[in-house]
């Protein structure tokens, strides 16, 4: 009876011995094989842990669209500025754009690029308004799966995947039960070998 079950065990986890081999070893190894500095996708970053992207408020100038996520300015979709409080203005001057926020000014090409710094006029007829969900569809995809890109590892990844979180309460549940499976196989492994030394 101990030998059927520590046979039908040995079958049983042998699958769940390599995934925690392989995954154990990558975390060893995280340096090594750069899964700390690596993000997965934002796809799977939503569909998987479900992260939520940024919620995008926007306003068009001329052909353009500038826009807020998580205090982050964009021109279209190029991301050009970093933790903004207040968007003040925003207006075409000539071939170019002007933007005026917490206190600062900066100029913009048609494509994105930074060109010009600290602008003195301040026109009062431009104020911005920003509005919800008005971006245009692709843009809006765009600066989403932007906002979330780079918020989940690899290394997390398997970290989730090593202990079985990826997959919520079945998954710990699951790992415990394998824990407590190798715990007797390794039981019924040393009972049937001492067995047949005929130590007892």
């Amino acid at each position: 009876m101990i030998i059927k079950i520590h046979r039908f065990l040995g079958i049983v986890l042998v699958l769940f011995v390599l995934v925690l081999s392989v995954t154990g070893t990558l975390l060893q190894h995280a340096e090594d094989f750069k899964i700390r500095q690596t993000y997965a996708s934002s796809t799977f970053a939503k569909n998987v842990y479900g992260i939520k992207p940024c919620v995008i408020s926007s306003a068009p100038i001329s052909s353009k669209w500038i826009s807020i996520c998580n205090n982050n300015l964009y021109f279209e979709e190029k991301r050009i500025v970093n933790n903004i409080t207040t968007l003040r203005a925003a207006y075409k001057k000539n071939d170019n754009y002007v933007i005026l926020y917490d206190g600062h000014i900066i100029t913009v090409s048609s494509s994105g690029e930074i060109i010009d710094l600290g602008h003195t006029e301040t026109p009062k007829n431009v104020k911005i308004s920003l509005e919800e969900n008005i971006l245009p569809g692709n843009l809006k995809k765009i600066i989403e799966d932007k906002s979330i890109s780079k918020t989940i590892t690899y290394e997390r990844v398997i970290v989730d995947l090593h202990s079985g979180r990826l997959f919520g309460t079945f998954g710990v549940t699951l790992v415990d039960l394998v824990t407590l499976g190798l715990i007797i196989l390794s039981i019924t492994g040393t009972y049937s070998w001492l067995r047949y030394k005929k130590f007892f």
